[in-house]
């Protein structure tokens, strides 16, 4: 997309000052070996980067070589970036200076935590004041970052891989993180390696807009403690949807207490993590547990640029590591391709007496002539229309024979196949740089870790089946025609449901009475079974106070029931009819506080929130994405029919949920909260038994 058409974010342009600058000051430079002002001198230098380096410190002449200049005034002209390697005490004074001297960007790597600090807080102001000078500032507390399309390494501590260009842009919001990946696999090459900080101006949402806007960028990978500008952080991850970059992202520190605030069933069952998931399904964000499964990721994405149509082929060289893969395959949910039966005559063709023909493979038998026999086994397999990637299974040694002949057999595979190869480690062992290299020479990753590798076959497969669907063009005219001025407070079943009807939802036929005389009106009108509910207000759960009774068949039994609940409770009752068979859902919607409304979809019940089987979407999410999730419930094959029960009627259960997604987007700006439940489904149809509206204003 064209610059003009992407979300606003900090301009572009001025996010090169910071990321891409044709200057840098570097105040606090040092001659001090080790010190943070020597080190970040050092870097920018040792890295090649072309711009002009201006070390500032009024204690010193020279710097490694280059003038020393006692203060940014003296360079006599503005620096596009200033490197603050100073002390938090010297923050704020030094933070002016800069913006005084026009400097176009800082790094701020101190914490901005001083003794005896004020209100507002040292980090507030440094904030505020960077804000209203428009600059964009890596940190504070940030050690800084890569741009290795640039040769800019703008960092304090000493480290390898200067000069290596790459297409992961790995955005981090911590420190040791950044230093973990960038600094330990030279497999992982990078255009842009970014440690945030605390994010005083510029979050992760603007380096994601920066590096999309880089053709060099691939994949992106995301390590995060917290989402800064979810607005803007949505409307990036759209951006890469749109464009096809595939996010690879750990968040960490899952909040169990997110939902403890709320009111209804589905607040209760939707914490922040879940909001952040629905994020991340809507926009095809790939979703990393561990650190090995993250890098494993990003690495096929890297060299595997395209991704076929089919599964996973895999060659180990034992028996028991073929045995190892097929337990992990299973345990991670991914499957093997189903290869065609003259694939399997021709594998078996090839392969010594006593080894069969499967997929995974275990060609090894005497181990004669292993290099010809693994080679071509991968072609074969991977010529099958059914074959995606091709992974082989061993645990690479520098100089061991079955390793070089495990290289040997990768160059027979590739002159017969331009699909995907990777390798994979079932043990991350470090004697192999040799080798690894010599495979990414060949535009081969090397996996580490059978589990963690497995997930990041199956992350891969899944992203080239994700497809980003735009949300529905137009709202039903029922639901655009609801009057919001009516949504007030606490509406309790009755209002709700009336609410819900208007919006085109089916509810369940419902009298509300007042007295045993209303009761005596509407008798003739009544089918047994029916249930009874107390309808008073401020009971939000009415089965916890004993407030509702089923299958009553007689009206007598009905007003007895009746009396006792209106004397304890209060007089106002609902009665409908009995439901039976079928199952019990809940359809909701909740308020996060960073990515505002969220649709949940769950079983339902009186148990709801102990279940534990739902799924939270956003309001736009296309009906593919509602299909793949309800197919994904544990509560999903007795939606289908079990024991002689009949199938629920789908279609109308997708149609129900999607009229309530569009209900949602009408209501976002007035309501808090909605609770269908349970929302009853069967084969007969679907309707709402029970519901609860809980406006922003209540």
């Amino acid at each position: 997309m064209p610059r003009a058409a992407r979300p606003v974010s900090l301009d572009l342009k001025r996010l090169d000052k910071l990321l891409a600058p044709a200057s840098v000051a570097v105040i606090g430079a040092s001659r001090r070996i080790g010190s943070l002002g020597f080190d970040t001198v050092e870097m920018l230098l040792r890295g090649g980067f072309a711009g002009d380096v201006y070390p500032v410190n009024p204690s010193y002449e020279t710097i490694l070589g280059l003038p020393c200049y006692p203060d940014l005034n003296s360079i006599e002209k503005p620096v596009d970036l200033a490197v603050l390697c100073i002390a938090a005490k010297r923050l704020e004074d030094y933070v002016e200076r800069a913006i005084n001297a026009r400097a176009g960007a800082l790094v701020i790597t101190a914490n901005a935590v001083v003794e005896k600090d004020t209100s507002p807080t040292l980090a507030a102001r440094l904030a505020q004041r960077c804000a209203d000078a428009g600059i964009p500032v890596c940190g504070h507390n940030a050690m800084g970052f890569y741009n290795n399309d640039r040769n800019l390494r703008v960092c304090g501590f000493s480290a390898p891989d200067e000069g290596v260009r790459g297409n992961i842009a790995f955005i981090t919001q911590s420190g040791s993180v950044f230093s973990t990946l960038a600094h330990n696999d030279p497999q992982l090459k990078f255009n842009l390696a970014i440690t945030t900080g605390c994010e005083t101006v510029t979050t992760v949402a603007d380096y994601m807009l920066y590096a999309l806007d880089q053709p060099t960028t691939r994949v992106i990978g995301l390590y995060l403690e917290t989402v800064r500008k979810p607005e803007l952080f949505t409307a990036a991850l759209k951006q890469a949807a749109l464009q096809g970059v595939p996010i690879v992202a750990m968040k960490v520190g899952r909040s169990k207490l997110g939902a403890k605030f709320a009111l209804s069933h589905s607040g209760g069952l939707a914490g922040d993590d879940d909001a952040l998931q629905a994020v991340f399904d809507r926009y095809g964000v790939i979703r990393t547990k561990s650190l090995d499964e993250m890098v494993n990721t990003m690495l096929l994405h890297n060299y595997c640029a395209t991704v076929p149509p089919g599964g996973l082929v895999v060659i180990a060289d034992s028996g028991g590591e073929r045995n190892l893969v097929a337990d992990e395959a299973e345990h991670v949910g991914i499957a093997f391709a189903q290869l065609s039966p003259s694939t399997m005559d021709a594998l078996a063709a090839v392969q010594e007496v006593g080894q069969e023909a499967a997929n995974p493979l275990d060609p090894w038998g005497t181990g004669l002539e292993f290099e010809r026999i693994f080679g071509e086994s991968m072609a074969i397999m991977m010529a099958d229309d059914n074959a995606a990637l091709g992974v082989m299974s061993q645990d690479l040694r520098d100089g061991y024979f079955l390793t070089n002949g495990c290289l040997e057999a990768i160059d027979i595979a590739r002159a017969q196949t331009d699909k995907p190869l990777a390798f994979m480690t079932n043990f991350s062992g470090t004697r192999r740089s040799a080798t690894t290299k010599a495979l990414n020479d060949r535009a081969i990753p090397v996996m580490s870790g059978t589990r963690d590798a497995l997930h990041a076959v199956r992350n891969f497969l899944n992203y080239r089946d994700y497809t980003y669907l735009p949300g529905k063009a137009s709202l039903p005219e029922t639901i655009k025609d609801i009057d919001l001025a009516q949504v007030s407070g606490v509406l309790q079943e009755y209002d709700a449901l009336r609410l819900l009807a208007g919006a085109g939802i089916p509810t369940v036929t419902t009298y509300a009475i007042r007295s045993a005389n209303e009761l005596d009106l509407i008798a003739a009108q009544l089918t047994y079974p029916v249930v009874l509910k107390t309808a008073e207000r401020g009971v939000l759960h009415k089965s916890d106070v004993g407030g509702v009774v089923l299958a009553i068949d007689n009206y007598g039994v009905l007003l007895k029931a009746y009396r006792r609940i209106s004397d304890r409770l209060g007089p106002l009752a609902l009665i409908q009819p009995m439901m039976r068979g079928g199952c019990e859902l809940i359809l909701g919607m909740k308020t996060d506080d960073a990515f505002g409304a969220l649709v949940i979809v769950g079983a339902g019940g009186t148990l709801a929130e102990y279940l534990k089987d739902s799924f939270t979407i956003m309001p736009d999410a296309p009906e593919q994405e509602v299909v793949n999730k309800i197919e994904r419930l544990r509560v999903y094959p007795i939606l289908q029919g079990v024991r002689g029960t009949q199938p629920i009627k789908l279609d109308l259960l997708i149609d129900t949920i999607l009229r309530f997604t569009s209900l949602t987007q009408v209501l976002a700006g007035v309501v808090q909260e909605i609770d269908i439940n349970p929302l009853h489904v069967s084969a007969q149809g679907v309707i709402a038994l029970d519901a609860l509206v809980i406006a922003k204003d209540s």
